[in-house]
């Protein structure tokens, strides 16, 4: 993956609704903050938030965040750290820490917690020289140039669980997006299947493996534009529906 600084704008916010067989579901957004300091490096914080909304509300309970602290030089990730309700309740939070940058050897430092409850460590053993969460890949992802084909595997957090991911670019697309006075645009389409480890870095056989697209903007703006997510009820589908390019200039030129 590329590497120098994050292709990210402080003050960037990308809005999208999440929809699964036209029903929507959430809403989602990834905004980036100030730059600042974490640990002696100089960081910018982005957050994504999904909120459940209409009737999914009634059945349960959305309203997760998840933040990153990504090195400016590097665009790598040095501390990730979520909150989000637990399966099927709407009172219990799951907390979790992931020190990236205090990585010892194969050893990621995972702490974690319901509620007020103490932290309880639960370190990750990692495989790649490099290891991603979420937020951090997805921008990443942005400044991946390479030609139809090209693949790359990697290892990357979601909430407290590590992923294997092969992603490839399939290639150009034109795709509708609901964006004010920008209707059809073009748009790389990259493909990616992914499975969960274990603690210890092995293929977790009680998890199902799953298969998703990413669309991003063929300009300069390299705006994700939508995500498909296929399940057994359906193609889930994150769609952008706003966007504020942020204030001034951006971290990767």
């Amino acid at each position: 993956m590329p590497d120098g600084p994050p292709l990210v704008t402080p003050g960037e916010r990308m809005t999208y609704k999440l929809a699964l067989q036209g029903v929507e579901l959430a809403a989602f957004s990834v905004t980036a903050g100030d730059v600042q300091e974490l640990a002696g490096r100089r960081v910018i914080v982005v957050e994504s938030h999904a909120r459940s909304v209409g009737i999914v509300e009634m059945l349960a309970r959305i309203d997760d965040r998840f933040t990153s602290w990504i090195d400016v030089e590097t665009g790598r990730s040095r501390r990730f750290q979520t909150a989000e309700y637990e399966t099927n309740s709407k009172t219990n939070v799951e907390h979790v820490a992931i020190d990236l940058a205090g990585r010892q050897d194969d050893r990621v430092p995972v702490a974690f917690h319901v509620n007020d409850a103490a932290p309880t460590p639960e370190p990750q053993r990692v495989s790649g020289l490099d290891v991603w969460d979420y937020n951090t890949f997805l921008i990443a992802l942005r400044a991946w140039e390479q030609p139809p084909g090209s693949k790359v595997r990697v290892e990357v957090f979601r909430s407290r669980f590590l992923w294997s991911v092969e992603m490839q670019v399939r290639g150009r697309e034109k795709i509708e997006t609901e964006l004010p006075d920008l209707g059809e645009v073009a748009a790389l389409r990259f493909d990616a299947h992914m499975y969960r480890l274990d603690r210890e870095g092995k293929k977790d056989a009680t998890a199902e493996e799953r298969d998703l697209s990413i669309w991003i903007s063929d300009d300069d703006g390299r705006v994700p534009l939508r995500t498909v997510a296929r399940t057994d009820y359906g193609d889930i589908r994150m769609d952008i529906v706003d966007y504020s390019p942020g204030t001034g200039a951006r971290l990767r030129p």
